[in-house]
């Protein structure tokens, strides 16, 4: 297994041939999960809902876990992160139709826990112990949070991935479908990270801006339907 890929990178090297598989991936499950939820409904949605929808945030965590240990300026990561949370709460919070924070509170919460970590920044710190308490009103909650940070620590002890690969699924979701997707998420993330693949590239707006811009165009069809 290379996980030395992981252990020994740093901001100054090559971004690793894995990295765009896992966002390509995890953007694309992440889109048919708030699909299946949002604009079509039915018992295939909603099968593709706990399946396919739930390989989403392992592989969201991981990729925030990675980046917040690898970048070079781990803070000005997570504001782009808290950036990004605040421009997809207006179009999050109309789709769900109640008030309820969504995930990139709890990846900024953590990247800004690793900020600290990394830098000893207070401003760091106090940002992301007052967003860690936020995610007691965060759409998966503070198991999430703690996904993130198990990840962070799988990175740098390969023997910690046993936490996110067990123990997180059920208590993410408790023995069920859902939990069984979830550790195929895990499961898929450590067998990409462990793989050379051929190097390619995503576009930046994609990676960085499409969560929001899916809301907000999920919500326009929602009006026009």
């Amino acid at each position: 297994m290379t996980t030395a890929i992981i252990t020994n990178a740093s901001p100054a090297r090559a971004i690793p041939t894995w990295l765009p598989v896992v966002q390509g991936l995890a953007i694309t499950t992440m889109a048919v999960d708030h699909a299946s939820v949002w604009l079509v409904s039915g018992d295939i949605p909603a099968l593709l809902r706990v399946t396919v929808g739930r390989l989403a945030l392992p592989m969201f965590c991981f990729m925030i876990a990675w980046h917040a240990l690898h970048t070079a300026d781990a803070r000005r990561y997570a504001d782009r992160i808290l950036l990004i949370a605040l421009l997809a709460q207006l179009p999050f919070m109309a789709l769900r139709g109640e008030v309820l924070g969504n995930i990139c509170v709890t990846l900024a919460a953590a990247a800004y826990l690793v900020a600290y970590h990394r830098h000893r920044d207070p401003l760091a710190l106090m940002l992301g112990a007052a967003l860690s308490l936020a995610t007691l009103q965060v759409e998966y909650g503070p198991l999430a949070l703690l996904l993130v940070l198990s990840f962070t620590l799988a990175i740098r002890q390969p023997l910690t991935w046993l936490l996110p690969l067990l123990v997180w699924p059920v208590a993410q979701y408790g023995p069920s479908l859902s939990a069984a997707s979830a550790f195929v998420g895990v499961l898929l993330v450590l067998a990409l990270v462990s793989t050379h693949l051929p190097p390619m590239r995503l576009p930046r707006w994609l990676t960085r801006w499409f969560y929001p811009a899916h809301l907000w165009g999920l919500l326009a069809l929602r009006v026009l339907i």
